[in-house]
């Protein structure tokens, strides 16, 4: 029995106890939705026992018996009322009377599970049955999938009657209470956890299988995945929304055109909107997109039934995001590179000394660093130093306390957190962005930092505060005390969501000395860039992972060879031989001298492009000119753009304030600015070549 508690449905239960409880209470409505195994049929047998103690009538219809006409709605219930309580009906009275009138001699609760087709029946209920009802005392608790219709939401008589519950995963620390009184070993309890995800089937399944006689013959990681990813695929009843579900997995979210890329047979028009009445599809505005928790169950399933298909699918789902990153505003750039990162993770380790990448933690909202933090990251740091863990070697760890300390007064931008669903602080990285402010405070902690830097230190000594885009990692710290989380899937959460972070178009550079760190890295595609002696005589290796320009194309192709497949294809097709690459830097030396025909010609940049300077000073004026959009370069960075070099008559100061930002934001936009023009004109260029080939 221990292994079958009933846990949180804390808010739902309370609400129908409320109305079970009220005297004063009127026929209401319950919608009770969520995907499929998240607990609606539980939470409704609960609700029956619960009515019961409180000596409340309840009655239970279940929407699979046929429940699609107003005649066997009618018909159910009163095979219900005289079996479960006796109640018959005489041969004179209408149906309909008679179910109406027993309903309003005492309070009843009315639990229907499975109504997914009850739009069928919104005519009748809305005209016929439920206005006899009215002043009556009678719940109806309605579990689906995809929740009551929207009719239900926006009727004038019953919108303020209806409460909707959609049902959510477990917590870990709700895990951990079912866990509790299960008699399994911790360390499978945390186990149990961690592949989970809160998914309250998936929880039950496995404890049970765990517990049944063949356990020890069992692979329940394989046989779990593989249960529910037939119970998901029931609802796709076609072999096409089986196969488009499957390469849904691999997608963030995916628009009709998108998803027939990543199949080998494209789906029928009608297919696509099909997939959009799943439980488990959403519909967003980049299209559509599975639950994470049922996108993660299929890719697994995927793979183990068909591995090298898997292998070959996700390939090409690697390539596809690769080539729209530089397409898509910064928002979705952001959750490509998250997406990635989740497909990537088999390749990551699952036991390592600072990282755990097993378990697909969510991480809370992403907030900047606030003063009132500092005491918990201090915290972390202490028992950090304790536990003999890394932090930097560049660093002398007498003076962590400090730093962290000087960093959140002077330059808090340099803070990292990542935090839970509540907002508190789990894990942090400290570091400099590099400028001229901040390098007398780098070499004073780090003065081992001179050397790993080169040449590039004396230009970081005058480079202004807004112009700065590297981040100089130093310390880094999770909650190794945390009672739900181990500090290795703290770790692992952490240089995800920094990495996400970085891809926004930043270079992150640190330096490490041990060895499994080192090898850590490398997997997570930084660049090895140098070693650099510390006092203590210790060889330190300086990683740099470099985001800037369109280092992410370069990234994920690094990402593409490490999974393991022969034949990795340009992320553009025409790419490699038609597409030239321009970078930022040389973007940004054309728009200055946009005007001036001789010196824009003498650009080495120029030398590599098939047109004249009038050609490409031409183009670039139309871009910036068109009203159209021209992903991934907004309508604000092209009014930046052509505030800053076509017209030139403000300074950076006066052009700050008049896009209402600060001087440091505004160069940030510049700079992406700039760089979406790059790859705009850059794909401009391509589609010029591509036609030539062709006419020749």
């Amino acid at each position: 029995m221990a292994r079958h508690r009933i846990i949180g449905f804390d808010r739902e239960m309370m609400s129908f106890t409320d109305w079970l409880t009220d005297a004063r209470a009127k026929t209401s409505i319950f919608s009770i939705s969520g995907i499929g195994g998240i607990g609606k049929t539980t939470l409704l047998l609960q609700m029956a026992r619960t009515a019961r103690q409180f000596s409340v009538r309840s009655l239970w219809l279940d929407g699979r018996g046929g429940l699609t006409t107003s005649g066997s709605f009618l018909a159910s219930l009163e095979m219900s009322l005289a079996t479960e309580y006796g109640r018959t009906r005489d041969r004179d009275a209408a149906l309909l009377s008679y179910i109406a009138s027993e309903l309003s001699l005492v309070p009843t609760v009315l639990l229907i599970d499975n109504c997914e087709e009850i739009e069928r029946l919104e005519g009748w209920l809305f005209s016929s049955f439920l206005p006899e009802l009215k002043s009556a005392r009678v719940l109806f608790v309605c579990a689906s999938r995809n929740g009551l219709p929207l009719q239900w939401q926006t009727n004038p008589e019953w919108k303020s009657r209806l409460r909707r519950f959609p049902l959510r995963l477990f917590t870990r620390e709700e895990v951990y209470d079912y866990l509790g009184s299960s008699g399994l070993p911790v360390e499978l309890q945390r186990e149990i956890a961690q592949k989970t995800d809160g998914h309250p089937l998936s929880l039950a399944l496995t404890v049970d299988m765990l517990f049944s006689e063949s356990a020890e013959e069992r692979d329940v990681w394989r046989e779990v995945p593989a249960v529910l990813s037939a119970e998901f695929l029931r609802e796709a009843a076609s072999p096409n929304l089986y196969r488009a579900l499957t390469a849904l997995s691999l997608l963030p979210a995916a628009d009709e055109a998108l998803l027939n890329r990543l199949l080998d047979k494209p789906l029928e028009g009608a297919d696509y909107y099909q997939l959009t009445a799943l439980s488990f599809v959403r519909d967003t505005m980049d299209g559509i997109s599975l639950h994470q928790v049922v996108a993660r169950i299929l890719r697994e399933d995927f793979a183990r039934r068909t591995p090298e298909q898997f292998e070959a699918v996700r390939h090409r789902a690697f390539v596809l995001l690769a080539e729209r990153f530089h397409s898509v505003d910064q928002r979705m750039q952001m959750r490509l590179s998250a997406h990635i990162m989740e497909l990537y993770r088999e390749f990551l380790p699952s036991a390592h000394a600072y990282a755990n990448f097993s378990s697909s933690l969510k991480p809370g909202e992403q907030k900047p660093f606030q003063l009132e933090d500092l005491p918990e990251l201090q915290r972390f740091m202490k028992a950090s130093i304790l536990g003999s863990d890394w932090q930097s070697e560049l660093v002398e760890p007498a003076d962590y306390p400090a730093l962290l300390d000087g960093i959140a007064a002077r330059f808090p931008e340099g803070i990292f957190v990542v935090r839970d669903e509540k907002g508190r602080p789990l894990a942090f990285c400290a570091g400099l962005w590099l400028h001229a402010l901040s390098m007398p405070l780098l070499e004073r902690y780090a003065p081992g930092c001179r050397q790993m830097l080169g040449e590039e230190a004396f230009s970081l000594h005058e480079l202004p505060l807004e112009a700065a885009d590297t981040i100089f990692v130093l310390l880094s710290a999770v909650n190794s005390e945390h009672s739900l989380y181990r500090p290795e899937e703290l770790g692992a959460l952490l240089m995800e969501q920094w990495l996400v972070h970085m891809t926004r178009g930043l270079r992150g550079i640190l330096a490490a000395a041990d060895p499994q760190l080192n090898a850590l890295l490398s997997v997570l595609g930084f660049q090895a860039c140098g070693g650099v002696t510390r006092f203590a005589g210790i060889e330190l290796t300086a990683w740099e992972l470099d985001f800037r320009h369109t280092a992410f194309d370069q990234w994920i192709q690094r990402i593409i060879r490490q999974t393991g497949t022969a034949t990795v294809p340009s992320a553009h097709p025409w790419e490699n031989e038609h597409r030239p690459s321009i970078e930022r830097s040389e973007m940004k030396q054309m728009l200055e001298r946009l005007f001036d025909m001789d010196e824009l010609e003498k650009l080495p940049a120029m030398q590599r492009l098939p047109w004249s300077g009038t050609q490409v000073r031409a183009t670039i004026q139309g871009i910036l000119a068109d009203t159209r959009e021209a992903g991934p370069l907004t309508a604000t960075e092209k009014e930046i753009l052509i505030a800053g070099y076509l017209r030139k008559d403000r300074n950076k100061s006066e052009l700050a304030a008049s896009f209402h930002m600060s001087r440091a934001t505004f160069y940030r936009h510049m700079r992406l600015a700039e760089q979406h023009l790059a790859y705009v004109l850059g794909d401009r260029l391509g589609q010029t070549e591509v036609v030539f080939n062709k006419n020749i």
